[in-house]
């Protein structure tokens, strides 16, 4: 532990793997608690240099020899991820102390992209602990431990890990959107924003799918939260919005308000008359004859 800071990235899968190993229940909280605090990956790779070659990565397909590097630094990430997984996976001890572990950190600053990640692996990696995790989550956003800049960083980081998750991120953004609590209601959001900004074609069917659940619920709140999350993504993204049918919205007209409708053809709107999008005549069909509401 007190050479954890001058480690090699590729040697730190193979040492986290043994002293994950080595932990007993005495001694749970007192290691991670230090594993947590020496254990910085957002600095192992430069975020700047990080998102360059992700971006190369995606349009060309290739990287450079800088690149190269990059990827092989994020390929042991992704390594140094799945053993701590694997350790969570078979030991409670380990899951619960590393929740523990955060849960007891105070100061806002001390929060670290790391921490985000590891409840995401918890939450989605041991079902046992989902309440715990939320209710965590919970008091660290009404407290403004964790804010959005770090959840956008940990997006942008550590994408690659969390795409694998994208299922379990959706369940917990669904539940948070389920609070009275504005703040966590709009973390919630944020989840959905994020994952469909920085996950794949699939993951953005799922995220679609599951604003469009929310606007279908009846539930006001979630309405209008649902609604002005697909307005900005329809702003961020209006291509990809083009790829997911949003329509099945209109077949529910009478459980929302007009207001809300109104709200609605406007992102509808926003997206059929889209100068980037060439092929939206279909949509703009569908925004012009709308279905009849009931009398």
């Amino acid at each position: 532990m007190d050479k954890l800071s001058s480690i090699r990235l590729e040697d730190l899968p193979v040492i986290i793997k043994f002293i994950l190993h080595s932990i007993t229940a005495m001694d749970a909280l007192e290691v991670i608690s230090e594993l947590r605090e020496k254990l910085d990956l957002q600095h192992c790779v430069l975020p700047s240099r990080l998102q360059a070659s992700q971006v190369k990565l995606k349009s060309k397909g290739r990287a450079s020899s800088s690149g190269n590097q990059e990827s092989s630094d994020q390929s042991c990430i992704i390594l140094l991820f799945d053993v701590i997984k694997s350790a969570i996976r078979y030991e409670k001890t380990i899951s619960e102390a590393w929740i523990k572990a955060i849960e007891n950190t105070a100061s806002v600053s001390e929060h670290k992209v790391f921490d985000l990640v590891m409840l995401f692996i918890i939450y989605s990696t041991n079902t046992q602990t989902k309440k715990y995790i939320e209710r965590v989550l919970r008091n660290k956003i009404r407290s403004g431990c964790i804010q959005e800049q770090l959840l956008q960083s940990t997006f942008s980081v550590h994408y690659l890990v969390l795409k694998d998750m994208c299922s379990s991120i959706l369940s917990l953004a669904q539940s948070l959107l389920h609070s009275l609590d504005q703040s966590i209601i709009s973390f919630g959001s944020l989840l959905y924003k994020y994952a469909f900004k920085f996950f794949d074609t699939y993951c953005q069917q799922e995220v679609v799918g599951a604003l469009v659940t929310h606007i279908c619920s009846g539930n006001e709140a979630e309405v209008d939260t649902a609604l002005d999350v697909l307005l900005e993504l329809v702003v961020l993204n209006p291509s990809a919005m083009m790829m997911n049918a949003v329509f099945g919205i209109l077949d529910y007209l009478d459980n929302i308000s007009p207001q809300q409708i109104r709200k609605l053809f406007y992102v509808l709107s926003t997206l059929a008359f889209s100068k980037q999008n060439e092929a939206s005549s279909h949509i703009q069909a569908q925004v012009i004859l709308p279905p009849q509401r009931s009398q």
